[in-house]
């Protein structure tokens, strides 16, 4: 059994040395260690190898008999010995391919409970967060002057600028014309979205449909706003967790082209 183990020891000589021997006594083997110091404390976390009779609560009895504090124990696997510096460089090329990546990657790597992050463990979370915020910024202000172009699909449209997908309207396969619009995280309140749906409600409307329905999770603030810009009757409802907008398309007419992406979006959290 693999476990990952956290404790707080008094920053003394020897502290680590017992509990390793506590360790060595009771057949358990510490694969991996990280040591987050700070004032009067030190912050380790180990992967440790144990019998398969062991539990958890049994290791977190251990450590805390060996002088640990605020002890926490968790079943891991060997994906956990990977090498520290590897894992963080590995999430900075994450976010820098998908800035919207940033919240699960600091979970993956530091669990999620901050208030139990070492102050080491905060500074690495600062600069990953300031790393995908300059993303943010800098993605953001090149849209100023780079226009988007709408092509339509098989079902649907997607929005590109520079040759990139930064939106999608997808039609599902079903007799209620139910419509998704997602816009990429870094290219949202730009007023994207709002032009996906009425590109896709021009588009339905040729097609012969006189509505479409619009879905979007529950929780999805910039829903109402996109309808409500795209200047089309709508009915709103929240139904099974998820927003619903029946909006009528008969009588749109088709548009076409590319669209210039403004610096100020009206829509407060658009998509």
């Amino acid at each position: 059994m693999f476990f990952r183990v956290r404790a707080s020891l008094t920053e003394r000589p020897g502290a680590l040395a017992v509990l390793a021997t506590r360790c060595g006594e009771a057949g358990l083997n510490i694969l991996g260690l990280q040591i987050f110091p700070d004032l009067g404390r030190v912050t380790d976390e180990m992967v440790i190898n144990t019998p398969d009779t062991w539990t958890a609560g049994a290791v977190a009895d251990l450590v805390s008999g060996a002088g640990g504090d605020e002890v926490s124990v968790e079943p891991c696997t060997t994906h956990d010995l990977i090498d520290q510096p590897t894992r963080w460089l590995t999430a900075a090329h994450d976010v820098v391919a998908d800035p919207a990546l940033l919240p699960s990657l600091l979970e993956k790597l530091l669990g999620p409970h901050s208030e139990k992050w070492s102050a080491t463990e905060h500074s690495r979370a600062a600069a990953l967060t300031a790393l995908a915020e300059s993303l943010d910024t800098r993605q953001s202000n090149q849209s100023g002057s780079a226009p988007v172009e709408y092509d339509e699909t098989s079902n649907g449209l997607v929005a590109r600028i520079g040759g990139h997908v930064v939106g999608v309207a997808a039609f599902a396969m079903t007799e209620s014309r139910e419509l998704t619009i997602e816009v990429a995280p870094a290219w949202r309140r730009l007023g994207i979205g709002t032009q996906l749906l009425t590109r896709a409600a021009s588009q339905a409307a040729a097609h012969g449909a006189d509505e479409v329905l619009v879905l979007a999770p529950h929780q999805d603030s910039g829903f109402v706003d996109m309808v409500s810009n795209a200047g089309l009757r709508a009915r709103i409802k929240v139904s099974g967790g998820m927003l619903q907008a029946r909006i009528t398309v008969a009588g749109v007419h088709r548009s076409g082209g590319s669209t210039p992406v403004p610096r100020e979006d009206p829509t407060p959290f658009g998509r």
